[in-house]
């Protein structure tokens, strides 16, 4: 069954007001369009969880009441957003992690135990900062002191990929950082993909596959979705990728008006960019002789002797 929609429904249909939302893309291949398209229609109180990826302007525009995250370059004096948020009393509360403990908190909400056990964390200050998530505890088996990390289910996940069918059979690959685990967890899943492909392709190359259709509620075809960071096989980083994220009151406004608030979707978002910066702009970006690996032969037609 057809899940095709744009990214205004597919936002529309499955983010709410309130939702902790997990963000795909350790500074590779973020959904930059969908994330653009949830500040557009002003999806407040979220909790985000995520590790290397820019939430800046979600923060920014008030969005966030709660942020788990790793490690962040970015703080009040280079980031025009969060100075943003905290004099307006809109900045989220921080759970601060490591990105090993905040996958591990996803890979437990993923194959459904209430916590995971790690060697790592305990005998930091994580344990004390942020003890609603992290813990330690002695294990039964040795009777020494492990850590414990609270899995999180996410009640949205959003994923932008390579390709994916209608159906929401969704391949990514290159650096996948969290993505497998935080898609995974969630109770409900937008795709978004550089392509919709015939679902024969993604029989052909299997192992590609991050999450399954069964599990995917909304599926929207948006080529390059993840500008300006870049996607493995498709394109390379646009200029000044980090410039919005740490620039100041005007750099951050105008990302805004370019990519939100003066333009209806991220399509005229990216013919805008063409007029600006010339036609070919995007096309320079595109790897042109990308590797693949070939596809891999089943065998199936010839199991059992069925020549």
């Amino acid at each position: 069954m057809s899940k095709v929609m744009t990214m205004k429904e597919a936002v529309s249909n499955f983010v709410n007001s309130g939702d902790l939302l997990f963000i795909s893309g350790a500074q590779h291949g973020a959904p930059a369009a969908a994330v653009a398209e949830i500040i557009r229609q002003k999806i407040d109180h979220l909790g985000v969880i995520t590790c290397l990826t820019n939430t800046n302007t979600l923060i920014g525009e008030g969005l966030v009441d709660r942020l788990i995250t790793g490690y962040s370059m970015l703080n009040e004096k280079n980031s025009y957003a969060l100075q943003k948020a905290r004099e307006n009393g809109k900045f989220p509360v921080v759970e601060e992690s490591s990105h090993y403990g905040i996958s591990l908190m996803l890979y437990a909400g993923y194959i459904g135990i209430p916590f995971m056990p790690t060697r790592s964390l305990v005998g930091s200050d994580m344990e004390k900062y942020n003890n609603d998530n992290i813990k330690s505890i002695e294990c039964p088996f040795t009777h020494t002191r492990v850590g414990a990390v609270k899995a999180v289910v996410p009640d949205i996940g959003i994923i932008h990929v390579q390709r994916a069918d209608s159906e929401g059979n969704a391949q990514k690959w290159g650096t996948l950082g969290i993505d497998l685990e935080g898609i995974n967890a969630s109770k409900k899943i937008i795709v978004t993909t550089e392509e919709i492909v015939d679902s024969d392709v993604i029989r052909r190359d299997p192992n590609r596959t991050i999450v399954p259709g069964f599990r995917v509620n909304a599926v929207v075809e948006q080529p390059f979705g993840a500008y300006p960071s870049h996607l493995a096989g498709c394109y390379n980083d646009g200029p000044m990728v980090f410039g919005t994220m740490m620039g100041g009151k005007e750099a951050y406004e105008e990302n805004l008006k370019e990519t939100v608030y003066g333009v209806n979707d991220w399509n005229e978002y990216l013919e805008n960019l063409k007029k600006k910066n010339g036609a070919d702009f995007l096309d320079k970006l595109r790897l042109k002789n990308p590797a693949l690996s070939d596809p891999i032969a089943s065998g199936y037609e010839t199991f059992g002797g069925n020549e």
